[in-house]
């Protein structure tokens, strides 16, 4: 994973509050080092070296290419041996944001790590709409075969959720999904987010975003601002904008997922913003018949930055049990 730099001013506690889909790559504590273990021997192999945050570059993903249902030509990266696991990130993020998680998890699983339309080397439509990404998770999914997992992160989440109530997958895991429990994700923000996107570009829509959603501190915001990430974050805005939209077309409440009975482990950073982040988890939790919630002391949104021997054990963990 490439890391972007930034000033040493920006604090662990603006990684660990980036809310809906900030990768914010590198900005904050250094990621722990704990190896996993390794993977059982099978007896036509031996079992692969353990992984570990110092993994060598030369063991690539491989890119490869399908199709989803509209006849948009996706991109994905896989890696790894064992029974198929499919990494769905989040808004204002990329694939490669979840290398580390999933190099971790190479000698457990085959990864499947999707490259979100209209990102990369990905392909896209002008008739967008969530159940469009919906059927992109869904052909990967059937391209990774009956038995894959699915894990999805915050808009990921959201899309994993909706992919379960189609096909079940052999596990599902979801960090942190924003989702409209009692009031709408954006609700009348949207339309200030927009209209600020469109008079004063994006860079003040995103400090919007910040201030008002993720209620980001002034200081920190600003130091943010200074990162590299945030120049990365401001070139996607404008994307951000159709996610934003697309989960105001969700329903009140959490009831339609009451079908999902695949066994489920729910995510969330003990850091992380109460009403955005915080109360979806827990009405998952509860929702679902056979979820579970897991909490991660310390971490915030983004786990996967700050900490990726942590949740690499934890995702290894659940899919073992």
């Amino acid at each position: 994973m490439t890391h972007a730099r930034s000033s040493p001013t920006v604090s662990r506690r603006l990684v660990l509050q980036a809310g809906a889909a900030l990768p914010l790559a590198a900005c904050a504590a250094r990621p722990s080092t704990d190896a996993l273990p390794a993977a059982p021997a099978s007896p036509s192999t031996a079992a692969p070296a353990s992984p570990s945050s110092t993994a060598p570059a030369s063991a690539a993903f491989s890119h490869h290419r399908f199709t989803s249902a509209d006849g948009t030509s996706l991109s994905y990266f896989r890696k790894g041996t064992g029974p198929a696991l499919v990494w769905v990130h989040g808004a204002l993020s990329l694939w490669s944001d979840w290398r580390d998680v999933a190099e971790r998890l190479s000698p457990h699983f085959t990864n499947h790590v999707l490259e979100r339309r209209g990102r990369g080397q990905s392909g896209d439509s002008p008739r967008y709409a969530l159940e469009r990404e919906v059927e992109d998770v869904l052909a990967l999914m059937k391209l990774a075969g009956p038995d894959a997992a699915l894990f999805g992160h915050s808009f990921g989440g959201v899309l994993a959720l909706e992919v379960a109530r189609q096909v079940a997958p052999a596990k599902l895991l979801v960090y942190e999904p924003p989702l409209p429990v009692t009031q709408p994700v954006s609700g009348p923000f949207l339309e200030e987010f927009k209209q600020t996107l469109q008079r004063e570009g994006p860079d003040a829509a995103l400090v919007l975003f910040n201030q008002k959603l993720l209620f980001t501190p002034p200081a920190e915001l600003e130091a943010f601002r200074q990162s590299l990430v945030w120049s990365r974050q401001v070139g996607m805005t404008a994307g951000f904008t159709r996610e934003l939209e697309a989960l105001e077309t969700l329903p009140l409440g959490l009831d339609r997922y009451r079908q999902v009975t695949t066994p489920t482990l729910v995510l969330l950073g003990d850091q992380s913003t109460e009403v955005l982040l915080a109360q979806p988890c827990r009405a998952v939790a509860t929702t679902l018949p056979n979820a579970r919630l897991n909490v991660l002391g310390g971490q915030g949104h983004v786990a996967h930055v700050t900490a990726p021997d942590l949740l690499a054990r934890e995702v290894l963990a659940f899919l073992r049990g």
